[in-house]
């Protein structure tokens, strides 16, 4: 694990860093921050006597119910490092899935807008389970004022069994070729869709072989989803998964309208076909 943490790091070129042990350490988690050339560690007992510590109650988008927390406000846990707000927290969990969340989102503050929390878990008293799962030691929760709830904040940005957060360029930024064609529109469905995909997709799947996460297929080569599957079956795929092919063992849940709704999955299915005649040469074609 040691090393898999040293090589994605390198490779991601991270300004920003958390690692945590796996979730089965017990006592011995550690969550280590490290911005430029500064660099902080905490065990997971020094967290839970940390100060800043508070009880935060959410509704959990997780387990679906209400569950009480002892957490730290994300703006305290990275107050004094140096974070922009326009850059992009990477969060990989210790199961391969990649979330991308913008830094502005964590560091949040007040009354009036979403808070992202590190909640820890303490060893003698574990969280529930998730699909018979343990989701500790670390993972970010949201508190979301009233009338709020499924704009900003979904069920993807509560990233559960954290190892690690780069903070780093947009995936835009970093993976040029999962970019749509220059002259599109900014305003048009494929870019809307480009969006949804860096949002909903890209945690689990690559583009072009280029991304983060291989818990799931490259959804363009070497033939596009849209291709294989027709925007009828993938539609139904993406919302239930066992509707289109009964495989006990998958990891793909299924994708809500609160998580994806119907305009941005038709805006996903613009960019997957947009992208379908952009492909980068597949393995073994020697480039």
């Amino acid at each position: 694990m040691k090393a898999w943490l040293t090589r994605l790091a390198g490779a991601l070129g991270c300004a920003l860093m958390f690692v945590a042990a796996p979730a089965g350490a017990a006592d011995t988690a550690t969550l280590t921050v490290v911005a430029g050339s500064q660099e902080r560690s905490w065990t997971r007992q020094e967290l839970l006597k940390d100060h800043r510590l508070t009880s935060v109650t959410v509704e959990d988008d997780n387990l679906k119910r209400r569950l009480t927390f002892k957490a730290i406000a994300m703006p305290e846990l990275l107050r004094g490092l140096p974070v922009s707000a326009d850059a992009t927290a990477t969060t990989a969990a210790s199961d391969g899935y990649i979330s991308h969340l913008p830094v502005r989102l964590l560091l949040g503050e007040g009354a009036g807008v979403p808070r992202a929390w590190l909640a820890v878990e303490d060893a003698r008293a574990p969280w529930p389970k998730l699909k018979g799962q343990g989701i500790g030691p670390f993972r970010l929760i949201w508190t979301v004022p009233k009338g709020q709830a499924g704009a900003a904040i979904n069920e993807s940005l509560w990233t559960y069994s954290i190892v690690r957060i780069d903070v780093t360029a947009s995936p835009a930024e970093r993976f040029a070729a999962i970019r749509p064609a220059a002259d599109q529109p900014a305003d048009g469905p494929v870019m809307r869709g480009f969006a949804t995909f860096q949002r909903v997709c890209f945690s689990c799947h690559s583009m072009n072989r280029m991304g983060d996460a291989n818990l799931g297929p490259d959804l363009n080569v070497p033939f596009s989803a849209v291709e294989y599957l027709g925007d009828e079956k993938l539609s139904a795929l993406i919302r239930n998964p066992q509707s289109l092919r009964w495989w006990p063992g998958t990891r793909m849940s299924s994708i809500d309208e609160r998580t994806l709704s119907d305009a941005d999955l038709k805006d996903l299915l613009a960019y997957l076909h947009h992208m379908a005649g952009r492909k980068a040469p597949p393995p073994g074609s020697g480039s």
